[in-house]
């Protein structure tokens, strides 16, 4: 009698979740087109506007924090589901109606921001739309990190930490001269012997530092801290170790232009930068793996 019930219930189990083929079919269309209508939209605004969204010489991270963003939404793609209530889907097209509404206006005005803009909002109506209220949620922090690619972040980052630039870049030379080396400054300008060097513009890009801080908020949703008090921990170290990282950029550049002057520091100008991605990715791991869960012991 007991084998023959739990058959039964083993059945009717498997009935409940066999899901028709065709249900399939519509679904792996359907997000097929979302996917087509993504890359039809944007893929152009990357091809015309590449060289000032990613790799600008003022900004040369964005490009990797973008690759990073959508290496998140692959990493997490088995959140999506097709979970939407009506509401949810009702709401979440009037919202992709205004990104698109958006987006067009920046391709007829020709407005790099509106159309970059446009990109974290249509991907957090898309998840309303289609995985509800809970996988909105869950995207969000991906779809807000994609407005730190919009190029107007660069100047008003620019134009409210100018002190701290200035202060990095002063620190550096006096920390340099301190090591006897010949330099002093002039407003933007560090001298070293009879070289010139303007480090105070795109080698201490505040951008850089607001993409690197930006690349700290997607790892720790990768892999998130143990505790409230260790994210908080995390995210209060990461612009520290961004400016860290930075400051090092330039004391390197000013160490090779003493040592090996002009030509020395033009080769080294270029590699410091990726360089610099480097150290604050290890930095990141290293935190993370410091205040990530805690293994179960055997």
């Amino acid at each position: 009698m007991m084998p023959r019930a739990t058959a039964t219930l083993d059945s009717g189990y498997m009935r409940q979740e066999a899901v028709p083929p065709a249900a399939h079919g519509r679904s792996s269309v359907a997000l097929g087109l979302i996917l087509f209508g993504l890359l039809a939209l944007y893929v152009p605004v990357l091809t015309e506007y590449g060289a000032v969204l990613l790799w600008s010489e003022d900004d040369n991270h964005s490009g990797l924090l973008l690759a990073l963003v959508l290496f998140g939404y692959w990493r997490d793609r088995h959140a999506f589901a097709w979970s939407s209530t009506k509401r949810e889907q009702v709401a979440g097209a009037a919202a992709i109606s205004a990104a698109l509404i958006l987006y067009f206006v920046g391709r007829v005005t020709d407005s790099v921001q509106l159309q970059g803009v446009s990109l974290p909002i249509m991907m957090t109506s898309l998840a309303l739309a289609t995985g509800g209220t809970a996988l909105a949620r869950r995207w969000l922090l991906l779809a807000a990190l994609l407005i730190f690619i919009v190029p107007w972040f660069g100047p008003i980052a620019d134009a409210l930490l100018v002190p701290l630039r200035l202060g990095l870049t002063h620190s550096a030379a006096r920390l340099a001269a301190l090591l006897g080396f010949p330099v002093t400054t002039s407003g933007v300008f560090i001298y070293v012997g009879f070289v010139q060097l303007n480090v105070a513009g795109a080698c201490v890009g505040l951008r850089a530092m607001v993409s690197m801080t930006a690349i700290g908020f997607l790892f720790l949703h990768v892999f998130p801290a143990r505790s409230l008090s260790a994210g908080l921990l995390f995210v209060a170290l990461m612009p520290v170790i961004a400016l860290a990282a930075n400051f090092l950029r330039v004391f390197a550049l000013i160490l090779t232009a003493a040592l090996f002057g002009v030509s020395g520091e033009a080769i080294v100008h270029d590699v410091a930068a990726y360089v610099e991605v480097g150290v604050v990715l290890t930095a990141f791991m290293l935190l993370g793996r410091a205040l990530g869960p805690v293994e179960a012991q055997a």
